[in-house]
């Protein structure tokens, strides 16, 4: 079928549409995207060691976590939404007690794309100030809502001297998997300097973490039989180059 002159340039910007939907996307929801501000999503792969984060908490379950990672000897760090934290004070304060990293991950959860600037820059230094107030701990680290990051975002997290870190790891335990499959999937993708994603809350409010739970001794001693030893988030980023 032959197009007209009329029909190539519509078709013309059809295609720029999609392609500029795609990248939008991209710089948005790319765990790895560099487009719209600094992100890190693994530490030094020079060294053999990985990091374990927790986002949504705390929540009941995060003592569960903290004591499976006091009897294995292992810190790891908590993204930490702030209504949970008002919530659950004392969780909180014990994740600090015990030894283990804090970040901001936002006041309520909110998807940022859907927020505007103020908005965004209300969630975050609410949370700031409970995770502060609550803990005595100000956050150097935060990781947005299901990882969507804007302008907006960016502009806020630079002037609360906030650095925004992500993952190359998970075990998709927001899903409904078993401990086995959780702790299967975060091993088959860990390696030098992996920051592996799981959780110890729910944003929604309607679903345990049991499953993380059982799965974490499979994954701590998993880790080790791979040569890679659980080091603390700081530490895995130290004078790390960001990836584009």
């Amino acid at each position: 079928m032959m197009l007209s002159n009329v029909t190539w340039p519509l078709i013309g910007s059809g295609i720029l549409a999609v392609a500029g939907g795609a990248a939008g996307y991209y710089a948005t929801y790319g765990v790895r995207s560099q487009w719209l501000g600094r992100t890190q999503w693994h530490g030094r792969r020079d060294t053999q060691a990985v990091t374990l984060t927790f986002d949504d908490g705390p929540s009941r379950d995060t003592e569960r976590i903290l004591d499976v990672l006091r009897e294995h000897k292992v810190t790891a760090s908590f993204f930490m939404i702030g209504r949970q934290v008002e919530t659950f004070p004392g969780i909180a304060q014990r994740v600090l007690a015990e030894g283990h990293e804090v970040g901001n991950h936002s006041y309520s959860h909110p998807i940022y794309l859907y927020h505007r600037s103020r908005q965004t820059r209300q969630e975050l230094e609410r949370a700031q100030a409970v995770i502060s107030d609550t803990t005595g701990m100000r956050p150097r680290f935060a990781r947005p809502p299901c990882g969507v990051r804007t302008r907006a975002y960016f502009a806020a997290t630079r002037s609360l001297g906030l650095r925004t870190v992500q993952w190359d790891v998970t075990g998709f335990d927001w899903k409904r998997r078993g401990a086995k499959q959780i702790a299967q999937d975060v091993l088959r993708g860990a390696r030098a300097g992996s920051i592996v994603l799981l959780h110890d809350g729910d944003s929604d409010g309607k679903r345990d973490r049991c499953e993380t739970v059982a799965a974490l001794p499979w994954i701590i001693q998993g880790l080790h039989d791979k040569g890679l030893s659980v080091a603390p988030l700081n530490e895995l980023l130290s004078k790390v180059e960001v990836a584009v």
